[in-house]
């Protein structure tokens, strides 16, 4: 069967990179030929970080440009055209596909002719807005971003939710019936940790305002004789984000932008683990803090 998976920005190395990963390793321990579509991101620096070396070798991979935004406004919009633009060219170019799945955003979904699955982590992310003063402003500018995705929702055959959190969220908002399945997750790596806890306390994610990590910054303020450290990821265009995360962060605080597989060790030693994003859909760092006591 030829597999192509859509995931237009795996140049993010969180969860959901996790994701399409693990489901291009299954599909091809299947034998089936995977394709992926995506903008151009560093093969060698993914493949370290995701302990997963020589993986696209195995992969027809359909690159085109990184998205940069032509202006500081509307910037959903302009990904949203750029991608959509993009894929669809991708989508000429590798014709016939038994079955298309994908891993991220269900707007860069364009429509087609083959059977589609697709993994959905929240549905429609700027639904976390609707809490701030400003809503109906907001709903204003996401009204046509909403129709968007809503349409697209109609061309999909299968959805996958995170969690069963995440499906009560795909029936509310796109009154459609998915099928929870949770993300990988190694926990395995975890079953015997014999590491000596230290005074440390540690938040794992991506470096993105959703994350809340400014909230882990106070908490380290208001203990300075604990250790406290953030592991995680950095993409491209937060890079100016995580940069005043690390003018603000006080003395004991230490930034880990380690890979995944490195992880094991620093949580192993920890004590405490701390988890600061609202409405977190599922939360694979959770997971392997559990694992690792």
């Amino acid at each position: 069967m030829k597999v192509l998976v859509i995931h237009p920005r795996m140049g993010v190395f969180g969860g959901g990179e996790r994701v399409a990963v693990h489901s291009i390793i299954t599909a091809l321990k299947a034998r089936h030929e995977v394709l992926l579509a995506s903008e151009v991101f560093d093969i060698p620096a993914f493949e370290d970080f995701f302990a997963c070396q020589g993986l696209f070798k195995q992969v027809q991979t359909l690159t085109y440009p990184s998205f940069r935004p032509i202006a500081d406004r509307a910037v959903l919009y302009q990904r949203l055209l750029y991608h959509q633009w993009h894929i669809r060219r991708v989508l000429t170019r590798a014709k016939d596909f038994d079955l298309i799945l994908s891993t991220q955003d269900v707007a860069y979904l364009p429509s087609g002719t083959a059977p589609v699955i697709q993994y959905c982590y929240f549905p429609e992310y700027f639904v976390h807005l609707e809490s701030r003063p400003s809503f109906l402003l907001w709903k204003a500018y996401y009204w046509p971003a909403m129709l968007f995705y809503r349409n697209r929702i109609s061309d999909i055959d299968c959805l996958l939710s995170t969690s069963n959190f995440t499906q009560g969220f795909v029936r509310d908002k796109w009154r459609r019936e998915s099928t929870t399945l949770y993300p990988p997750c190694p926990i395995d790596l975890y079953k015997n940790n014999n590491s000596q806890r230290e005074d440390l306390v540690i938040t794992v994610g991506r470096v993105v305002p959703e994350k809340r990590m400014n909230l882990f910054l106070d908490l380290a303020q208001r203990l300075p004789k604990v250790k406290f450290a953030i592991i995680g990821s950095v993409a491209p265009d937060r890079e100016s984000y995580f940069r005043r995360l690390q003018e603000i962060a006080p003395m004991n605080v230490s930034f880990l932008m380690s890979p995944l597989r490195k992880m094991r060790d620093v949580l192993g030693k920890a004590k405490i683990y701390v988890h600061c994003a609202r409405n977190e859909h599922f939360g694979i760092s959770i997971v392997e803090a559990m694992a690792a006591g």
